[in-house]
C-alpha cells in the first residue's frame, strides 16, 4: 500500500482504491459463478469499478460506478445483469457494506 500527493509516484494502491479493488473482486467472484450455475460458457471478462469521494472529511465513497464486460457462448446482455443484480443485491458482502454510504449503480456489456 502507499499513499501519496497526487504529483508524486507511488509504489502502491491507496486504503481507499484496495476498497474498491475488494468490492470488485468479491462481486466478480459472483458474477463468474452464476454464469457458470446457469451452465453458460464465460471465455473472457472484466469489470471497471470507478468511485467519487466526497470534499470534505472523512473522504469517503459517494458513488461507486462498476461495469461488467463478458464474453461467452449463451451470455446475453439480460444474463449478465441478472448475475451483476444477484450479486449486488444478494451475495456480494463488500457491496452490502458500500451501498449504505454510497450510490451503486452499474452497467453491464458484452466484448466483440
Amino acid at each position: 500500500m502507499d499513499s501519496r500527493p497526487a504529483d508524486e509516484p507511488v509504489a502502491g494502491a491507496s486504503p481507499m482504491e484496495l476498497v474498491l479493488q475488494a468490492a470488485g473482486g468479491c462481486s466478480g467472484m459472483d458474477v463468474v459463478l452464476v454464469l457458470k450455475k446457469r451452465r453458460l460458457e464465460l471465455e473472457k471478462f472484466e469489470m471497471r469499478i470507478e468511485g467519487v469521494k466526497r470534499d470534505e472529511h472523512p473522504r469517503i465513497y459517494e458513488s461507486i460506478h462498476i461495469t461488467y464486460r463478458a464474453k461467452g457462448i449463451g451470455i446475453t446482455v439480460e444474463e449478465l445483469e441478472r448475475a451483476a443484480e444477484l450479486s449486488l443485491k444478494t451475495f456480494c458482502s463488500v457491496f452490502g457494506m458500500l451501498k449504505l454510504a454510497a450510490k451503486v449503480t452499474h452497467s453491464c456489456e458484452l466484448m466483440d
